[in-house]
């Protein structure tokens, strides 16, 4: 699995571990296949308090975690992250994570 982090998903990435000592990795997940699972693949993330799993991509020691089912739907990821315009809260919601 390829994946590509935006400079500022990184750089939120970081902060969002750093805020939360026990957290250690980000967990990158297959959310959800559409209706009957005949759609478009969504993903996700979530800080997660460990630093393996079934398959780890290490960028700039951030353990990045994924699971095979993950494979069934792409090789490719990329993480970006919008910043919100209520402040310097970080919002889960806000990261972009999608197939390419």
């Amino acid at each position: 699995m390829e994946i590509t982090v935006s400079d500022i998903a990184l750089e939120t990435v970081k902060k969002l571990l750093e805020k939360d000592k026990n957290k250690k990795g980000i967990y990158v997940y297959l959310a959800g296949v559409g209706c009957g699972g005949g759609g478009t693949a969504s993903y996700s993330l979530a800080p997660v308090d460990q630093e393996d799993g079934e398959n780890v991509v290490t960028i700039e020691g951030i353990p990045f975690i994924y699971d095979n089912l993950m494979l069934k739907h792409t090789d490719k990821i990329s993480i970006d992250y919008k910043p919100s315009a209520y402040g310097n809260e970080i919002w889960l919601e806000q990261f972009r994570v999608k197939a390419v």
